[in-house]
């Protein structure tokens, strides 16, 4: 498996588009510092030029009340279909911003609020520090036969990628 990295001067934010291209499903991990931290699926709505995700999110939720306390956290994205495997680790802020609602909304967020006017709706903003990921961007079939030649000639070379991506610094 090859490694890469990236910064944001060299791809990095152009790599993460590139990785979570139509997938939409997050775990986002909050109050990080305690045991086992807090978990919840959440469905990105969009990735915006300066490379922040956004979700939206209910107010009375664990995790919205985490993110007062402690804007840490990190979004797990486990493709085993894609062999897709990224850590995201970032900023959460909690916005208020009508346009960006109307922007985002679509008719099944509806499912969870009670219109774009429901008073639980809350956006949030994930500013992107560092990401690792591993993809291996063959099929399963591939991939055994790759794993097969791993093991008897000793190449390594077609398990796909992995790498960081530095978004800001540190």
């Amino acid at each position: 498996m090859k490694t890469q990295d990236f910064d944001k001067q060299h791809h990095g934010i152009q790599k993460i588009r590139e990785l979570i291209k139509g997938n939409r499903v997050f775990m986002m991990a909050t109050n990080l510092d305690k045991t086992p931290f807090s978990v919840c699926p959440m469905t990105l709505q969009e990735m915006d030029d300066q490379g922040d995700l956004w979700f939206f999110s209910p107010k009375n939720s664990e995790h919205f009340k985490d993110i007062e306390k402690d804007n840490r956290v990190q979004l797990i994205l486990a493709n085993e279909q894609e062999q897709l495997y990224i850590s995201i680790f970032g900023n959460a802020s909690h916005m208020v911003d009508d346009s960006k609602v109307d922007q985002l909304w679509s008719p099944m967020i509806q499912a969870w609020f009670n219109g774009k006017e429901d008073p639980n709706l809350a956006l949030l903003n994930v500013n992107m520090e560092t990401a690792y990921y591993w993809n291996q961007d063959q099929s399963k079939l591939v991939s055994l036969y790759d794993l097969d030649r791993a093991v008897t000639e000793d190449d390594r070379s077609n398990f796909g990628e992995k790498g960081n991506i530095i978004l800001q610094n540190h």
